[in-house]
């Protein structure tokens, strides 16, 4: 990074883009939430999730009404055998997953914690149901958030040390399109889960596609921009050769 040319030319062009988007999510939060949820509900269309419809819920103040989804969601005793099941087919796996690799067993071993606990809670609270909308209301609610931040995350780490100015701009454009409709898809996955597992399985995949996801995917195309990039600064050199 500190090898890396800096401009104030980009940083202000970039610093343009981030606000215009920002203010842009803002005053089009409704319709960008409508469109969400048109997205996700082709997409429960094509999985053959059974939605019913799609009620009226609200975000934040001033930034509503969006839509969540009507799906039924099992409680943990209504739940069938084989989800349950599941659930000690995952923690075995992750156990032999936690043994024989070592680079992910700390990540195994938090997610058999996850999965007992939810098991703990799930045999004690057993009647407890989730709504389908006041999940789709808590996603909203997270990944408008996430839409809002995100612009000025990717100002820092694609417009500042991208040598081309035009390139980083078009990431920033591109990540945020990205993640809108990856957003999309996370979400209709984790609501199919919940209606054939109920609450079984919902702490690890909040974990895992969560708000994590949204910053795993942002660092994997990062690491390709600052690939390129360097290549460019220095020059493109075997990986890993060591010269005597």
């Amino acid at each position: 990074m500190r090898a890396l040319p800096f401009s104030n030319v980009r940083l202000w062009a970039g610093v343009a883009l981030a606000l215009a988007i920002t203010v842009w999510s803002v005053f089009y939060a409704v319709p960008i939430m409508e469109a969400h949820s048109r997205v996700a509900a082709v997409l429960a269309g094509w999985a053959g999730l059974p939605v019913s419809g799609w009620a009226p819920v609200g975000v934040f103040p001033g930034l509503e009404p969006a839509s969540g989804p009507v799906l039924a969601i099992p409680t943990f005793s209504e739940v069938s055998e084989g989800a349950r099941l599941a659930l000690l087919l995952s923690i075995v796996g992750l156990l032999i997953v936690a043994q024989r690799f070592s680079l992910f067993r700390n990540v195994a071993n938090f997610l058999i914690v996850l999965l007992v606990a939810s098991a703990v809670a799930n045999a004690v609270f057993d009647n407890f149901r989730l709504e389908s909308i006041t999940f789709g209301q808590i996603w909203l609610r997270q990944e408008m958030l996430v839409w809002l931040i995100l612009p000025w995350v990717l100002l820092l780490l694609f417009v500042i040390p991208q040598p081309n100015l035009l390139r980083g701009l078009v990431w920033v454009v591109f990540l945020q399109a990205y993640g809108f409709v990856f957003s999309a898809v996370r979400m209709v996955f984790v609501l199919g889960m919940l209606h054939y597992t109920g609450l079984i399985f919902m702490p690890p995949l909040w974990f895992l596609l969560g708000t994590m996801s949204d910053l795993l995917f942002v660092l994997f195309f990062y690491s390709l921009s600052i690939h390129r990039s360097s290549g460019e600064l220095w020059g493109v050199r075997d990986s890993w050769q060591s010269h005597f």
